[in-house]
């Protein structure tokens, strides 16, 4: 069966109707590429490129030189949940099937993401910090703070008691171990009330990636007028259709 699709392809590519074969199929392919990594990954849209010419060729060989991959609406799996991840964009090198198409093996991939605040902020979900003795503190709302920071919005409490308004903090964003982000505050809030001392890693708020596929890793971390935007790269990926 093997033998008799490689001589069908190479039949259609030399034949006076290859190229309009070729970049049919194509067509054909990233559609049902990108319709099954929205039902798989349960994203809101995603689009796949395939590049390299012919298309048929690599089909036969089973290998894809350069696969490019948009996600939007990805939610990533945290240890306190889920956040939602705007866009993803991917490129993946080296892509070689397996298993009738069911299972995959990336040489190297690269890429970016990007998280809104508002998307962060749900993902924290409302979550007490423990600042002092009977002093806590939650995320309410996050926004640019220029030059890389996050101006992060805190409701502070006292005994149980909530205190009024809104106290702000610039906070510094790092990553940790290639899957953990991290969110420091350059200083302890003025809640109105001494913190004896205390400093500012009380109000550290740390978060786990849990569901990055094994190779994969976060490089970076940049917080921006429009979100967090991370980019992550990996190496000698496995990625199946029945991983979790």
């Amino acid at each position: 069966m093997r033998l008799l699709r490689i001589v069908v392809v190479l039949v259609v590519l030399l034949g006076g109707g290859g190229l309009l074969a070729d970049r049919w199929a194509l067509h054909r392919a990233e559609g049902e590429a990108a319709k099954r990594v929205e039902e798989r990954e349960g994203v809101e849209d995603a689009d796949v490129g395939i590049r390299g010419f012919p298309f048929l060729t690599q089909v036969v060989s089973g290998r894809m030189e350069h696969v490019d991959v948009r996600m939007d609406g990805y939610r990533a799996r945290t240890e306190q949940g889920r956040v939602r991840v705007a866009r993803i964009d991917a490129a993946l090198r080296g892509v070689r099937f397996e298993d009738d198409y069911e299972r995959a093996r990336v040489e190297n991939v690269s890429g970016s993401a990007r998280i809104t605040y508002r998307d962060l902020v749900k993902s924290l979900g409302g979550e007490e910090i423990p600042v002092a003795s009977g002093v806590s503190a939650k995320v309410a709302s996050l926004k640019d703070g220029g030059k890389g920071r996050i101006a992060v919005g805190v409701e502070g409490s006292v005994l149980g008691h909530a205190l009024p308004g809104t106290f702000t903090v610039l906070c510094s964003l790092s990553l940790k171990g290639g899957d953990h982000f991290v969110l420091h505050a350059d200083a302890l809030p003025d809640l109105g009330i001494p913190l004896p001392g205390k400093s500012a890693r009380a109000l550290d708020v740390e978060q786990k990636v849990s569901d990055l596929p094994e190779g994969l890793r976060l490089d970076s971390v940049r917080a921006g007028s429009d979100g967090v935007r991370v980019r992550f790269s990996g190496k000698d990926l496995d990625l199946r259709e029945d991983a979790a």
